[in-house]
C-alpha cells in the first residue's frame, strides 16, 4: 500500500482494494495499522477524498541510488522465471515503479532497455521449470522430497532427500540436498520425477548454501585432470571455438592467434580437436598430432566404400 500511495496519492479505498486484491475493510484496517506505526497516512471522505500520505513523505524508495535501480531493473529474469517467479518479479517491479520519481523512472527504463542478462548457452535445452517450482516450495516449507534420479551414465535410483537450496550455474540448475548423512548436488534436468512429502525435516543450523557451493566447486575443479593444448586458429573462427571452451590467447599475428585450451583430459581434447577439423592447427603437445592423424585414418577405413 505504501508503494502504491507513494506513486499516486490520494487513492480511493476501492482502488487500493482492487490493486492489492483484498476487501475494502482490510484496506482500512491496514491504514489504521500504518498510522499506529508512525506513517503519516490519512483517510478523508467525499468526492475529492481518499487515502493518502502527507505531501512530501517518501521513505526508502526516494533514497534509491542509480546503481541500486540498475540492479533492480536489469532485463532478463531467466533464473527467476525458471523457478516460477517471473510474474511476481514483474509485479514487484511495477509496484516499485509507481513509487519512483520521474528521474528514477527514467533510470529504470534506460536500464531495462540497455542491459540484458541471458545465462543460457547456445543450443541449450529448456530447463525443467515445473520440477524447479515444486522443489523451491519444498525447500521453503522444509518438506522431504522423493526423487527418481538419472545419473550421468543413465542409471536410475530412487531416494528421499531433504532439499536445502537451488543453484544455477551456466544455465544448469542444481538441487543441493541432504541425502542421508551427506550433502549432495543433483542436476535438476536429470530428475525424472519429484514428489513432495508431507513429512518435514529440520534444516541444519550450520548449513550455509554459499559456503557449501563454493567449497563443492573448488573440490570438483581440483579433481579435474586438466590437459592443456595450444593451437593456431584464424581470428574469424575464434568466437566459434570459445563459445563453450575457455581459452587463453598467447599471441596474435596477422589474422591468426595462438590459443591455449584447458581440456578435462586427453580424450576430451582429442574428440574436440577432431570435431573442429581444419579450423585449428595443433602446436602443442606435438604427440597429439600423430594421434589425431591415426584416429582420422581409422575413421576413413571404417567408412570406406566396399
Amino acid at each position: 500500500m505504501l508503494l502504491l500511495l507513494q506513486g499516486k496519492s490520494p487513492r480511493s479505498a476501492r482502488e487500493l482494494a482492487r490493486e492489492l486484491e483484498v476487501c475494502e475493510r482490510t484496506v482500512y484496517r491496514d491504514v489504521d495499522a500504518l498510522g499506529a506505526g508512525g506513517v503519516p497516512i490519512f483517510a478523508t471522505r467525499g468526492s475529492l477524498g481518499g487515502i493518502g500520505l502527507v505531501e512530501g513523505y517518501r521513505k526508502a524508495i526516494a533514497a534509491l541510488e542509480e546503481d541500486e535501480i540498475h540492479a533492480l531493473y536489469v532485463s532478463g529474469g531467466d533464473p527467476l522465471a525458471d523457478l516460477g517467479l517471473g510474474s511476481p518479479l514483474q509485479r514487484a517491479r511495477e509496484k516499485i515503479s509507481g513509487a519512483l520519481s520521474e528521474r528514477q523512472k527514467n533510470v529504470a527504463e534506460k536500464t531495462r532497455a540497455r542491459i540484458r542478462v541471458d545465462q543460457r548457452r547456445w543450443g541449450q535445452e529448456g530447463v525443467p521449470t515445473e520440477t524447479l517450482a515444486l522443489v523451491r516450495r519444498a525447500i521453503w516449507d522444509e518438506r522431504c522430497v522423493e526423487l527418481k534420479y538419472r545419473d550421468r551414465n543413465g542409471a536410475r535410483t530412487a531416494r528421499r532427500i531433504d532439499p536445502l537450496g537451488l543453484v544455477s550455474k551456466s544455465g544448469i540448475w542444481y538441487v543441493v540436498a541432504r541425502d542421508g548423512s551427506d550433502y549432495r548436488s543433483f542436476r535438476a534436468d536429470r530428475i525424472v520425477s519429484a514428489d513432495v512429502r508431507s513429512e518435514r525435516f529440520e534444516r541444519p543450523k550450520d548449513f550455509d548454501l554459499d559456503v557449501y557451493w563454493s567449497q563443492s566447486t573448488q573440490q570438483y575443479e581440483g579433481t579435474m585432470n586438466r590437459f592443456p593444448v595450444t593451437v593456431r586458429v584464424l581470428g574469424t573462427s575464434l568466437d566459434e571455438l570459445t563459445t563453450y571452451w575457455r581459452a587463453t590467447t598467447i599471441d596474435t599475428q596477422n589474422e591468426a592467434s595462438l590459443v591455449r585450451f584447458d581440456f578435462p583430459g586427453r580424450g576430451a581434447a582429442l574428440h574436440q580437436l577432431i570435431a573442429w577439423g581444419a579450423l585449428v592447427t595443433v602446436v602443442e603437445p606435438t604427440d597429439l598430432v600423430a594421434e589425431i592423424r591415426a584416429t582420422a585414418q581409422a575413421l576413413l577405413a571404417h567408412y570406406a566404400v566396399g
